[in-house]
């Protein structure tokens, strides 16, 4: 199979999917280095952010928060199987002919599909290396769509305010030999530490 936009997108969703799936019953309350959530609340955003892109997708709105029929808070089995769920819902809907070229409306506006692929692809990766950071496991994303969404990113901070006006906090430096991962994280204002 070819590595397209959306192979590789199905990969890292994969990886995060792994990630979410072995967290420890004792490592839902855990803080993570986005500073917002611990590691359920950063899940449930997760779950959630998929929910609205495949509304995004479809071209029709949907409703916000993973919260159960009941209205009840989502627990770590719902939204372990929330995550698997709407993940390839979401893949499947980037994966219809012609998603990638039509104009959607995307949270930050009207973009073309390929552009929608991104913000998400940049979202599971740095929210996958945060849930990694987390839990102590490593984010095993494949360097060269790493390197290929950091471009992207480089050019969204450029144009956008950093927090509290803007979605990320202020760009970090990692170190030069550090991973191509912990690179887009610094990028998007995550510290790295060792």
């Amino acid at each position: 199979m070819s590595n397209t936009p959306v192979t590789a997108f199905t990969d890292i969703v994969d990886t995060v999917a792994h990630l979410v799936e072995t967290v420890a019953d004792d490592q839902w309350t855990a803080p993570t280095p986005c500073s917002e959530w611990n590691v359920q609340q950063l899940v449930d955003h997760l779950v959630t952010g998929q929910g609205v892109f495949i509304g995004v997708m479809a071209e029709q709105p949907t409703s916000e928060g993973s919260e159960q029929p009941d209205g009840t808070e989502p627990t770590p089995a719902s939204l372990k199987a929330a995550f698997r769920e709407s993940a390839g819902a979401l893949v499947a809907a980037f994966a219809q002919p012609g998603a990638l070229e039509r104009t959607v409306q995307a949270p930050i506006g009207a973009v073309p599909g390929a552009v929608a692929l991104h913000l998400q692809t940049i979202e599971h990766l740095v929210h996958g290396w945060d849930l990694a950071q987390a839990t102590g496991r490593k984010a095993l994303f494949d360097d060269t769509a790493v390197e290929r969404e950091t471009e992207f990113a480089r050019g969204l901070v450029a144009q956008l305010p950093p927090a509290p006006d803007g979605p990320f906090a202020q760009s970090r430096t990692a170190p030069a030999d550090a991973p191509a991962i912990d690179h887009l994280a610094a990028l998007l204002g995550r510290e790295i530490t060792g």
